[in-house]
C-alpha cells in the first residue's frame, strides 16, 4: 500500500510536469490545470519524497551509513526545489540552453549509473547506501571514481535542466553536489572506514572521491 501511494504520487507528478513542460517548450496549448499545473506537480513530488523517506528509511542504524536520505530522493528534492523557486520568483535562466548538451549529460549519466550498478549485481550486493556493505568494490568504474552513482545523478539533473530549457534545475545540481558531498559521501566514508579499516583507506587514497 505504501509503495502504491508513493508510485501513484510520482507518476501523477511526472504526468503534470510533462503537461507543463510541453506547454513551456512549445507554447502550443494551455496545460490541463493552467499555469498552476507546475505547482500541483511540485506539491505531488515533494509529498512523494517526504513519504518515501518516512515510510522506507531504515530505523535500524547499527550497520549502514547514516546518510541523510536516499540519493535519488535528494536529487529529486533539489530539482523540485529549483522549480519551486522559479514558480515563486518567476525566475528563468535560458541563456545557456542546449538540448543536445543536455541529452549528452543525461545519456552519460545513464551509462555511469548502469556500470556502477552492474558492479553491485556482479557480487549480489544492494547498492542502496542504507543497507549493510559487505565488500569494497574497487574494479570497473569504481577504479576511476568512488561515487559513480552520485556523479551520475548530478549529471542527470544538470542535463535535464538543459533539455527542458529550465537551467535553474541545472544550477541546483550544485546544491545536489553539496548535499551528496557532506551528508551522504562523507557519512559513507566514515562508515566504511570503521567497517573495513585499512582496506578502505588504501582504496580511498588510490581513487578520487569524484573525478
Amino acid at each position: 500500500m505504501k509503495k502504491n501511494i508513493c508510485w501513484g504520487l510520482f507518476i501523477l507528478s511526472m504526468i503534470l510536469y510533462t503537461d507543463y513542460f510541453t506547454f513551456y517548450l512549445c507554447m502550443c496549448y494551455i496545460p490541463f490545470f493552467g499555469l498552476d499545473t507546475m505547482l500541483f506537480a511540485n506539491i505531488c513530488l515533494f509529498l512523494m519524497i517526504f513519504l518515501v523517506h518516512n515510510f522506507f528509511y531504515p530505523k535500524n542504524t547499527t550497520d549502514h551509513a547514516q546518510v541523510i536520505s536516499y540519493p535519488p530522493m535528494i536529487m529529486l528534492f533539489s530539482a523540485n526545489l529549483s522549480v519551486s523557486l522559479s514558480y515563486v520568483l518567476g525566475y528563468r535562466i535560458e541563456a545557456l540552453a542546449s538540448g543536445a548538451g543536455g541529452l549528452f549529460f543525461m545519456f552519460l549519466s545513464i551509462i555511469i549509473i548502469f556500470l556502477a550498478i552492474k558492479q553491485f549485481t556482479n557480487i549480489e550486493e544492494d547498492p542502496n547506501p542504507t543497507t549493510s556493505s559487505k565488500n569494497i568494490i574497487a574494479v570497473g568504474i569504481y577504479n576511476w571514481t568512488r561515487n559513480p552513482m552520485y556523479l551520475g545523478l548530478i549529471f542527470f539533473q544538470f542535463g535535464l535542466g538543459l533539455v527542458l530549457k529550465f537551467e535553474i534545475i541545472s544550477a541546483f545540481s550544485l546544491l545536489t553536489f553539496i548535499i551528496f558531498n557532506y551528508f551522504v559521501v562523507k557519512r559513507e566514508e566514515e562508515y566504511l572506514e570503521r567497517k573495513f579499516g585499512d582496506i578502505y583507506l588504501v582504496y580511498k587514497k588510490k581513487v578520487r572521491r569524484w573525478l
